[in-house]
């Protein structure tokens, strides 16, 4: 069986080489104008994936595409147009949407660069919107990002993310059985429930490190080990990861509701405010875990002060009983000549009884005053 310490050794060079494998970037942007299309985020696939979905409430229509060019023939204005772009590496895509659909370059930009924040632009012809996809790792206790982007037009919705997930299964598999109002509502209402898909994740994180940090509770009130350091301290990496997601998307959210376009119609702006009061939610939850893991630490602290506390008081207590017996042994052994108990017959033992009963007079002493 392994034992305790090992097994976190062991998640923690899992999460270790995790965090260096996703933190690793193979390009940046230096010295660039404002509008260079270069991505500058984390490789996770090698090709680009192009499908495009064409629905209403009577059909769907799905393709996979080898040519961008190949959407513009299959758009029809009186449908949905959700066209899914999977994997970022290839520039070219981004600078044929350029040229086919008048897509802002800063806009382009801002989706290659996957390190971005949330955020929201209004672009006129197109509402822009990058949010965070998160996932928790729980084997590696590791919440992993990917960033997903949209753009929506006036007759489509893109969808761009890092790299091919299940993010959007439910989505689908709602579009084919014709459940849920996405089948009759329009390109901004697809928008809300991809984004509703990504803050219904966010909860599930938000209970999964509530349950950790209950049982890390009880270990703390239970075992004082140095490993619990280190998963207050993971605790506390993972809260100001969620901070810097959900506090930024809020704000962007916020200012989505307040957006006055033609692309977002009145009913779908409801919905929206449905995602706000749930990150409403998330951020009390996010300042409750901060208290929290604050609370933990200083109980941490508050327990290794006892028990150092505890250590000093024992090794007092032990010198107080020895002070007595060294000074006796000290008197006896002094190298006078004249020294009557030296010659006595019952001299040793008469000295170990005095050293005994002072014990013991210490000792009841002690408890007395409480200090054992």
């Amino acid at each position: 069986m392994v034992s305790e310490p090992e097994v976190e050794t062991h998640i923690s060079v899992a999460r270790r080489e995790e965090t260096k494998k996703i933190n690793k970037k193979y390009s940046f942007k230096q010295n660039l104008p404002p509008g260079s299309l270069v991505h500058t985020g984390n490789k996770y696939q090698k090709n680009t994936k192009i499908h495009i979905c064409i629905y209403n409430a009577d059909e769907i229509e799905d393709y996979e595409l080898e040519n961008i060019e190949d959407i513009l023939p299959l758009i029809k204005p009186d449908r949905v147009n959700w066209i899914k772009i999977s994997g970022l590496q290839d520039i070219s895509i981004f600078e044929k949407i350029n040229k086919l659909f008048k897509a802002h370059t800063l806009m382009l930009e801002d989706i290659l660069n996957t390190h971005h924040l949330p955020k929201v632009e209004d672009y006129n012809e197109h509402i822009f919107l990058t949010i965070k996809q998160l996932k928790y790792k729980a084997d590696i206790e590791y919440i992993e990002k990917h960033q997903i982007s949209f753009i929506l037009g006036s007759n489509y919705l893109f969808t761009f993310e890092e790299l091919e997930s299940d993010l959007l299964e439910p989505i689908i598999l709602r579009l084919k059985n014709k459940k849920g109002k996405v089948r009759w509502m329009g390109n901004d209402y697809l928008m809300y429930a991809i984004t509703d898909i990504c803050v219904d994740a966010y909860l599930k994180i938000i209970d999964e490190m509530e349950d950790d940090i209950e049982k890390i509770e009880e270990e703390l009130l239970n075992n004082h080990s140095k490993l619990i350091v280190e998963k207050i301290m993971l605790k506390r990496k993972q809260h100001l990861s969620l901070k810097k997601t959900i506090y930024p998307m809020l704000d962007e959210m916020r200012k989505l509701k307040s957006i006055d376009s033609e692309l977002i119609c009145n009913k779908t702006l409801i919905y929206f405010q449905d995602i706000i009061d749930h990150l409403n939610l998330i951020t009390q939850n996010i300042e409750a875990f901060r208290e929290t893991i604050s609370n933990m630490m200083d109980m941490y602290l508050a327990n290794n002060d006892i028990k150092m506390n505890d250590i000093m008081k024992r090794l007092t207590v032990v010198a107080t009983i020895f002070i007595p017996l060294t000074f006796i042994v000290g008197v006896y052994g002094m190298n006078f000549k004249y020294m009557p108990e030296l010659e006595w017959e019952y001299g040793y033992i008469s000295i170990w009884l005095v050293m005994l009963i002072t014990v013991a007079i210490m000792i009841v002493y002690l408890k007395r005053q409480k200090w054992l």
